[in-house]
């Protein structure tokens, strides 16, 4: 098999939250990264007196915990920090979309289930020491992942 040419990177990926019923919104602006997200099923392995290898059997998938790290700003409702703390507060359902190849058309998608929530928040440390921009984060724990395929 010949090497790949397709390979992407993540600078012009996009994320949105979308809190209850509302609508996605796009915090690309203020987002900096989602770590990467394991999906995995129940499983569960025996031996049996007759021959040397497990039998394996799988359950149900396993729910799946999105971090989202994100810039820490203080612009009312408008970015990031604000839409997720809110959310947190509220325990409000949120899901998250996530688009690797960015807001080209044709770009595939990875959502989180409906209905997930905002488990944990990392709320900003601050450090004198130090110009870097003050960072935040929040994780989703939600029934799944769908991957979108639009080729």
């Amino acid at each position: 098999m010949a090497q790949t040419t397709a390979a992407i990177n993540g600078v012009a990926s996009t994320v949105s939250v979308k809190v209850a019923s509302g609508s996605y919104v796009d915090i690309s602006g203020s987002t900096q990264s989602v770590d990467a997200a394991t999906a995995t099923v129940m499983n569960s392995d025996t031996y049996t007196l007759d021959g040397s290898s497990a039998i394996i059997l799988l359950g149900k998938f396993e729910p799946v915990d999105v971090t989202v790290n994100i810039l820490y700003t203080e612009v009312t409702s408008t970015e990031a920090f604000m839409i997720v703390s809110a959310a947190f507060a509220a325990k409000s359902a949120v899901q998250v979309k996530w688009v690797p190849k960015g807001s080209a058309s044709g770009a595939n998608t990875i959502e989180t289930n409906a209905t997930g929530y905002i488990t944990s928040i990392d709320y900003p440390a601050v450090d004198a020491s130090s110009a870097d921009a003050i960072m935040a984060s929040f994780t989703v724990r939600a029934p799944g992942i769908t991957y979108t395929d639009v080729a």
